[in-house]
């Protein structure tokens, strides 16, 4: 992902944290509406970007993992070319509102708190040209960045992720990186491609594989 597309997730995860900052002791809130979000998500509007989500939404959304994740299989299931990332389809899958990039239409997400120190952010990039292939992406955005334990995340770990996608239909097999170490999870079934990264749970259980980060593309 280029640097405005890493712009755009990092601007929606900002909101996502400083508005938990702002309201920690706030009931969770799950908006099925659409909406857009109205500042710029250029480094220098971040900023501007932050402060509008929280005039607009005090209250951060919050959900476990366990949930986000069989939502996530579900809609996984249930996808067969592009136009299933649709930000309604995004809207249903998760039940949480969906956010637009001002600047590019084609460029969506949402996100919500898990614990603390544990966020998911889901972003949409559709394809510009017909060769050119949509992607979705999701991922567990660790608040600490000090490569914390997995184990708020990890009640669906990586076999029980495999094993869902297998139930799809969904063909499996490892990529190798540099040295011959794993580097991901390839899945496929038809012309929808995933890829999932995944680590230990944690210094205890470092052989107990957790799901980090998922691109689909179709």
């Amino acid at each position: 992902m280029n640097t405005p597309r890493l712009v755009f997730a990092s601007a929606l995860l900002a909101m996502l944290t400083t508005s938990c900052a702002q309201s920690r002791d706030a009931p969770a809130q799950v908006n099925n509406s659409s909406g857009t979000v109205s500042s710029s998500t250029s480094i220098a509007n971040k900023k501007s970007m932050e402060t509008n989500y929280q005039n607009a939404s005090p209250e951060v959304p919050q959900m476990t993992a366990e949930e986000i994740s069989k939502r996530m299989l579900d809609l996984i299931g249930k996808i067969k070319t592009a136009e299933d990332f649709s930000a309604k389809n995004l809207e249903m899958a998760t039940g949480l509102k969906v956010y637009f990039d001002p600047i590019n239409s084609r460029e969506y997400g949402t996100g919500a708190k898990i614990t603390d120190t544990w966020f998911f952010n889901i972003t949409v990039i559709l394809g510009s040209k017909d060769s050119e292939r949509s992607r979705l992406l999701f991922t567990f955005d660790d608040q600490t960045h000090s490569h914390a334990d997995m184990t708020p995340i990890c009640k669906i770990d990586f076999e029980a992720y495999a094993k869902r996608l297998n139930e799809f239909g969904f063909q499996q097999k490892p990529v190798y990186g540099e040295h011959g170490r794993l580097g991901t999870w390839r899945f496929s079934r038809d012309e929808i491609v995933i890829h999932m990264d995944i680590r230990g749970e944690s210094k205890e259980r470092p052989n107990h594989d957790c799901v980090s980060m998922i691109t689909i593309s179709a």
